[in-house]
């Protein structure tokens, strides 16, 4: 997608940016801005917005969306205009890039990560970072604290805090083999699956609701041979014929006869979850 096709996306196609300024308008249009003109404002910005939307792209994928990452360049934009020296013998633009980008960055920074750092002490671990990376890109070996310190002209302590400040983070469900989520690290092998209870709670009440079409007899079977009495364990042929005065055979059948009534199409409905469990 090409930066004006971003531009009519993001922004009301009623109040398109205006085109590029030269820099005699430019320099008028800051003059007029310096003096309290909101539409000499509003037309820098508006021209502007172009650069903002091409410096904004390499930012994407980054945990901000797009339209976030060009809302942040033009709070860096407006900041650059409000400081900008018209004597300055460079355009707008020029002066604006470091504000653009430094805002873009400093939105990544605090917006994506799940604990938020105080400006100064972002800024720190940022330039931290990049001179271990490039230290260990040169000399193939990680820099030490004092050597961090030294660089960036600052106390060994604060470059400690902000090293052992840096925590790792888990999810909640696992990513892989090598990356257990929290739900394995906090899990109790003592205790049984609350999610195992939840289902067998709604399996037990569509099945006993399913099993309203049969009669007393065949639910007393089913009851003793699939141990829904809450007993010990499920009973045989025998046993349960010998609780109802019924001899193996005919508990078979009534069972077999209670089964064919639950395997019904409308009444398998209703004991989905036993089958997709």
């Amino acid at each position: 997608m090409n930066t004006d096709a971003l531009l009519n996306e993001y922004n009301d196609p009623c109040d398109a940016p205006s085109e590029p300024l030269t820099i005699e308008m430019e320099k008028e249009l800051i003059q007029r801005h310096r003096a309290g003109d909101a539409y000499a404002r509003k037309r820098l910005i508006e021209s502007n917005l172009r650069f903002v939307v091409k410096m904004a792209l390499p930012y994407r994928n980054q945990g901000l969306s797009l339209s976030d990452l060009i809302q942040e360049g033009n709070l860096g934009l407006i900041e650059a205009l409000d400081k900008f020296d018209p004597e300055k013998n460079c355009r707008l633009i020029t002066y604006a890039s470091w504000w653009i980008r430094l805002y873009i960055q400093r939105a990544l920074e605090q917006k994506t990560r799940p604990v938020n750092l105080p400006i100064n002490k972002l800024e720190l671990l940022r330039k931290m970072r990049a001179f271990e990376k490039n230290f260990e890109m040169e000399y193939g070996r990680k820099p030490y604290r004092e050597e961090v310190a030294d660089r960036l002209n600052t106390e060994q302590e604060r470059i400690e805090d902000l090293d052992n400040f840096a925590p790792s983070f888990h999810t909640i469900h696992s990513i892989d083999e090598d990356h257990p989520g929290m739900e394995k690290i906090l899990e109790d092998e003592n205790q049984p699956d609350p999610r195992e209870r939840i289902w067998l709670k709604e399996a037990t009440r569509r099945l006993l609701s399913a099993m309203r079409i049969l009669n007393d007899k065949e639910r007393e079977v089913l009851a003793y041979r699939f141990n829904l009495k809450g007993g010990s364990k499920r009973l045989s042929l025998r046993k349960v014929g010998k609780k109802m005065g019924l001899s193996a055979e005919g508990v078979r059948r009534i069972e077999e006869q209670a089964m064919g009534k639950l395997r019904r199409p409308n009444i398998r409905m209703r004991m989905e979850p036993l089958f997709v469990h």
